[in-house]
């Protein structure tokens, strides 16, 4: 059980440690229950890499062990990449949420304009007692926008707002 355990561990680490785009390393994991030794030689991105070191492990758990592992290789620049953040203007998250717009004191010829988060609308209406302009709603993508509202040619307001995923999202256009 030790032995696969053993050959387990020695393969995830030895898969996480080359993970960088160009590295040459020999790797050396012993697990006997009582001391747990880590042995890491060779080179990463053009950095020489030299580890080596016993640790006292009697009465840890499996996943304490996995969690030093993880420390050790993140020291050492050889673990896992965390994942990127979010660039600008790109969604945060898939899928789309119903945004409502509202605006009780918008009236004449009017124009909305939507940036942001890779995202962009814009919506002219020249307001009819038969179809008003407002409100209206908009299928738009969770993350940070700002609208451009004019009225009769004019700019009338510039404001950010925030479309969040499971919420009832409305913007109110001042």
């Amino acid at each position: 059980m030790k032995t696969l355990l053993l050959g387990l561990l020695l393969t995830s680490f030895t898969m996480l440690a080359q993970t960088p785009a160009h590295s040459n390393l020999n790797t050396s994991v012993n697990d006997n229950g009582k001391t747990f030794s880590i042995q890491i030689d060779g080179d990463s991105n053009g950095k020489a890499v030299h580890y080596k070191r016993t640790f006292d492990v009697a009465g840890m758990s499996q996943e304490q062990k996995e969690a030093m592992k993880n420390r050790v290789l993140d020291s050492l620049g050889l673990g896992e990449e965390p994942p990127r953040p979010a660039q600008p203007n790109t969604p945060m998250t898939s899928g789309v949420e119903k945004v409502s717009f509202t605006c009780p004191t918008c009236t004449g010829k009017t124009k909305i304009s939507i940036s942001g988060n890779g995202f962009s609308a814009e919506r002219e209406i020249e307001d009819d007692k038969n179809k008003p302009a407002f409100p209206f709603d908009l299928e738009i993508p969770p993350g940070a926008y700002r609208y451009e509202y004019r009225q009769n040619d004019v700019l009338q307001m510039q404001l950010p707002f925030l479309v969040k995923t499971g919420q009832k999202n409305t913007v109110q256009v001042k």
